[in-house]
């Protein structure tokens, strides 16, 4: 199934930016999984209904000295119960602030932005496998396993198999959730963790012959690069979500800009500046020039 085949004016033609809302959301729940990471349920009705994988959304602080807002993967969107799950390491004042929300606090919260992962489609060329037949790989490492999970369920919705590969450095989260969504679950960890593999994604892997149709990633850029280099050498690609700083969060500041490998009409490669908040997050693993 060559979702990755496009060329590259196609495919940020194919996936127009959202319009930006601004929603008042209401806190559900807010608790420490890990170790300095949070996840945070929002009531925010109209902007769960607009969420797809691998997209993100800003929230912003109440506190008048932190102005800009603070762009967080989503983990989850339930459009029947109106809410968003985001999980966030506390890194700084704004997450500080975040992490002391209790249920029915408000925080304003973005409409979803980002292009998300480009996810297989019932409808297509009679050529394409049948969508139950394809296994699909999502890898995380650290909080890049929050998106894996949104994307887990989406794809066994329509009857793909899961393999999700996640990475730790010591204490894992979310890996019940994963397993509730339905996904095969592997657990890699830097340090000796009870049921884990002591090693990299990359490890895990190549050891245990994890094998897929369709490839998925979001994690530390460093983890990005190795499995990608890892996949390239045996002919396969991956969707990564690129983890940058961002400002705006919306493609205004230009402070999050990455290298992209694009051909012109004569295959020639050269190199253009993509705004991963804007053209991504999300990038084909064989454009990004690491």
């Amino acid at each position: 199934m060559q979702i990755a085949g496009r060329n590259e004016e196609q495919r940020y033609r194919e996936v127009a930016m959202p319009e930006k809302k601004i929603y008042k959301g209401i806190v559900v729940s807010n608790q420490e999984i890990a170790d300095g990471i949070m996840k945070m349920k929002l009531s925010a009705p109209e902007a769960a209904g607009e969420a797809r994988p691998g997209q993100f959304a800003n929230l912003y602080p109440a506190a008048d000295s932190l102005i800009l807002p603070r762009p967080i993967s989503i983990c989850d969107a339930d459009g029947d119960d109106g809410t968003l799950t985001f999980v966030y390491a506390v890194v700084g004042a704004g997450t500080a602030e975040f992490a002391g929300y209790e249920s029915g606090d408000t925080v304003r919260v973005s409409s979803p932005l980002g292009t998300g992962f480009l996810l297989p489609s019932p409808a297509g060329a009679e050529s394409v496998p049948a969508l139950g037949s394809l296994n699909a790989v999502l890898i995380g490492g650290g909080v890049g396993c929050a998106p894996m999970l949104f994307a887990a369920k989406e794809l066994r919705s329509l009857g793909v198999s899961v393999t999700a590969v996640a990475g730790f450095r010591k204490e894992p989260f979310l890996i019940e959730e994963l397993k509730d969504a339905g996904a095969r679950v592997v657990v890699t960890t830097d340090m000796p963790t009870e049921n884990a593999f002591l090693g990299t994604v990359v490890d895990c892997m190549e050891i245990n012959e994890i094998r897929g149709d369709l490839y998925f990633s979001c994690g530390p850029r460093a983890m990005l690069s190795a499995v990608c280099s890892y996949l390239k050498r045996r002919g396969e690609d991956v969707q990564v979500s690129l983890e940058e700083r961002m400002g705006c969060g919306y493609g205004a500041c230009v402070g999050c800009v990455c290298d992209i490998k694009v051909k012109d009409a004569q295959g020639k490669e050269t190199a253009v500046r993509k705004k991963v908040c804007k053209d991504g997050p999300v990038f084909l693993g064989s454009e990004v020039i690491w």
